[in-house]
């Protein structure tokens, strides 16, 4: 092979390198999970996790929170009682979904997981399991949450289920 070739294999290389590196983004994803008490006449009756296991969850590092000041009107106000409230630091590639960010609150019995699909729009797609044991009534119904939402970068997007919410934040990086 000639020097000319394999300058040239070699540029065409660390070219080729940059493009699929603008094609990673990060973003920092913010999730609030509160309970909420407004009455509704639902019958639930999911007794086992319907969330499929996880292999390899996302490489999240801690990120900042922007939402204090919603979780302290949450937690003012008497509908809502918010108890998780955690940010991370993910990548994301273009056209595709990340792994799994972990949810998890053993003290509340929260599990599940949140992942963002980057596409021509931004989508979260969240499966959450909440397992309340307040009450005798309760006492052994599993809350399900499973929703996909498109959502635009730093607003404010709340996900909703008759027992329990979360609000969630995207911000690119």
């Amino acid at each position: 092979m000639s020097k000319r070739m394999k300058v040239s294999l070699f540029l065409s290389l660390f070219l080729l390198n940059g493009i699929v590196k603008a094609d990673v983004r990060q973003f920092y994803v913010e999730v609030i999970a509160f309970k909420q008490s407004a009455p509704n006449s639902e019958l639930f009756e999911q007794k086992a996790t319907e969330i499929k296991a996880v292999r390899r969850y996302a490489p999240a590092i801690r990120g900042r929170k922007t939402l204090n000041y919603l979780y302290r009107r949450l937690e003012k106000s008497g509908e809502y009682r918010p108890f998780y409230y955690q940010s991370w630091r993910v990548t994301a590639k273009s056209g595709r979904l990340t792994l799994p960010i972990e949810i998890y609150d053993a003290s509340q019995k929260l599990k599940g997981w949140v992942k963002i699909q980057r596409g021509e729009l931004l989508h979260v797609l969240a499966d959450i399991e909440l397992s309340p044991s307040e009450s005798v009534e309760d006492d052994g119904v599993i809350y399900h949450l499973k929703e996909k939402r498109r959502v635009l970068f730093k607003e404010v997007h709340y996900l909703d289920h008759p027992k329990f919410g979360l609000i969630i934040k995207v911000s690119p990086i």
